[in-house]
């Protein structure tokens, strides 16, 4: 056995094992006591930290997916609204076009166009103008003017003046007048955008209006006759889309709004605020930066994000966390976009009302628990209920001392007449120190045990008196002695040595746990010797035994 150690640690190496989310399930070393103890506080400490993990992780995810879904049906329904704005407009600018190509109307027929389209202005608000223009620079243009209307006129060519025209309600009475401008339809962007794309119905994205001066959208037709581009036009404001979008209620502190693929919002005109010269009557006023209104820290945060089209942004304006979501109108990123934006606080309303999900969550938790716990409980119970009396209780001794006699010697209970003291030849020897020192170290390969000396083969207390020490401190320090040197130090930790009184005598108890690494014993001649505990004997195995031994142990 002289190798045995250096054999041990050249395998050692092969035999470890990495830990594992299921070692937990597996039996390791340390005392039964110990083991259970500290699987069961990594069990709370798992509980309380998967409680705590999971309902934070839980609790975010909720509010995150309650913002992003309410904010989701805003979103779709300011999308659907808009969509359902400006479809009756396309479908209506098809009517017109087909209307004055059968018709063979030109922008100078000014009465007839009146006659064709003041009733579509007049039953459809959310068009606040129509045109006719041609490729020549003609052009012919409607809109309301309070209770009535006006028209104007421009002739082909370049720097034409044009006539204004106001109508009554009933288009009587017009008041004319010429104004000088160099304006020109050819150079507005709902007519280039048409003549790119002849055919198609084609949206430009927000601008200022000519004759209005406030910020919209123009859907554009473009078509061909006598050989000539015609281009038919009509205009939707921003106003009247945002005012749509507002009357739907986002939520009690929600809010929807319009910007532009460019991050600029529009603003209402307000006479109270100090003029922006960045702002075009109300029209898109750019701020990328955050401190502003709570739209601007919006589209702020939606620009500092990569302007996403999906998902949702947290943001905070005004020192309030708020949830935010952006999605483009039309398939041009850069044309008109809706934002939606809910107050988190609004989500922990809604996440209070909803308890149950977070209860449930917390009652799966604990019912895995007392699963691990019930799995704990059968991993230990047959050690449990099999495990024999492996320490004494220091307030009761003496009973402790005569149950494990009165149970007899076994696996883990071993009794030795003396210390040091050879009852037959009345002389101290070796022989019997390295007795009780192999059944110390076999319990410590083993499953631990109790070694009781002063006590003989047939449980009668004897005491330690045969074997002469001067005092009980010397007693104690022979054990200590005897144990470094034979054993080693390091297993100090494994073993306690005490002395009871037990019918009239002092009687020696060593308590041995289980060791965590292989023990060897060192005998005079240094020899080392592998030992453990079989029954009620101290076997000694040989080399290839004790690592096929060891291998398995630890």
């Amino acid at each position: 056995m002289s190798s045995l150690v250096e054999l041990f640690y050249f395998f050692e190496p092969f035999r470890s094992r990495p830990m594992t989310p299921f070692s937990l399930l597996r039996t390791s070393s340390g005392p039964i006591r110990s083991r259970l103890l500290r699987d069961l506080v990594l069990l709370v400490l798992l509980t309380v930290g998967l409680l705590v993990a999971i309902n934070i992780l839980l609790i975010n995810l909720i509010k995150e997916d309650l913002a992003e879904s309410r904010i989701d049906s805003a979103t779709a329904l300011v999308r659907d609204e808009v969509r359902g704005l400006l479809l009756p407009v396309e479908q209506q600018l098809l009517i017109v076009r087909d209307g004055l190509a059968a018709a063979g109307l030109t922008p100078a027929d000014e009465g007839a166009l009146n006659q064709r389209l003041v009733p579509i202005l007049a039953h459809m608000g959310q068009i606040a103008g129509a045109i006719d223009a041609s490729a020549d620079g003609a052009e012919y243009f409607l809109r309301r003017d309070g209770d009535g209307w006006l028209s104007r006129l421009r002739d082909p060519g370049t720097g034409q003046p044009m006539r204004l025209t106001r109508w009554d309600a009933e288009l009587r009475a017009p008041e004319a007048r010429e104004e000088v401008s160099d304006y020109d339809p050819r150079t507005r962007p709902w007519f280039s955008a048409a003549a790119d794309q002849p055919g198609g119905i084609v949206w430009t994205r927000p601008y200022v209006f000519e004759s209005l001066q406030v910020p919209g959208l123009t859907a554009s037709l473009g078509w061909i006759q006598s050989g000539q581009l015609r281009v038919t036009a009509l205009d939707v404001t921003i106003e009247t889309i945002v005012a749509s979008i507002e009357r739907h209620a986002v939520a009690a502190e929600g809010r929807g709004f319009l910007f532009s693929g460019a991050g600029g919002v529009y603003v209402p005109e307000d006479d109270s605020l100090p003029p922006d010269p960045d702002q075009a009557s109300g029209f898109f006023s750019v701020h990328l930066t955050p401190g502003g209104p709570l739209v601007f820290d919006a589209v702020s945060a939606w620009n500092l994000a990569g302007r996403p089209a999906q998902g949702l942004i947290r943001f905070t304006s005004s020192g309030v966390q708020w949830w935010g979501g952006f999605r483009p109108l039309t398939e041009d990123l850069a044309g008109g976009w809706a934002g939606v934006v809910l107050p988190v606080s609004e989500t922990l309303a809604i996440l209070r009302s909803r308890w149950h999900i977070v209860a449930l969550t917390v009652l799966g938790i604990l019912l895995a628990s007392l699963g691990m716990t019930t799995l704990l409980v059968r991993k230990y119970h047959r050690q449990l209920r099999d495990m024999p009396k492996l320490s004494i209780d220091r307030r009761r001794a003496a009973e402790d001392l005569r149950e494990l006699i009165a149970s007899g010697e076994g696996t883990h209970l071993e009794f030795k007449s003396t210390m040091r003291m050879n009852l037959h030849s009345k002389v101290m020897g070796r022989e019997i120190e390295m007795a009780w020192l192999k059944a110390v170290a076999a319990f410590l390969n083993s499953e631990g045990g109790i070694l009781l000396l002063g006590v003989s083969d047939d449980g009668t207390a004897l005491g330690l008196d045969a074997d002469k020490f001067e005092n009980e401190d010397k007693c104690r320090l022979h054990f200590k002695n005897l144990l470094n040197h034979h054993i080693g130090a390091e297993y100090a930790r494994f073993v306690r040595f005490d002395l009871y009184d037990l019918d009239g005598v002092r009687v020696g108890a060593v308590e041995c746990e289980r060791a965590d690494t292989p023990t060897f014993l060192h005998d005079d001649k240094n020899r080392e010797m592998f030992v453990i505990r079989n029954g009620p004997s101290n076997i000694e195995l040989s080399i290839s035994r004790a690592l096929k031994y060891i291998r398995s142990r630890f």
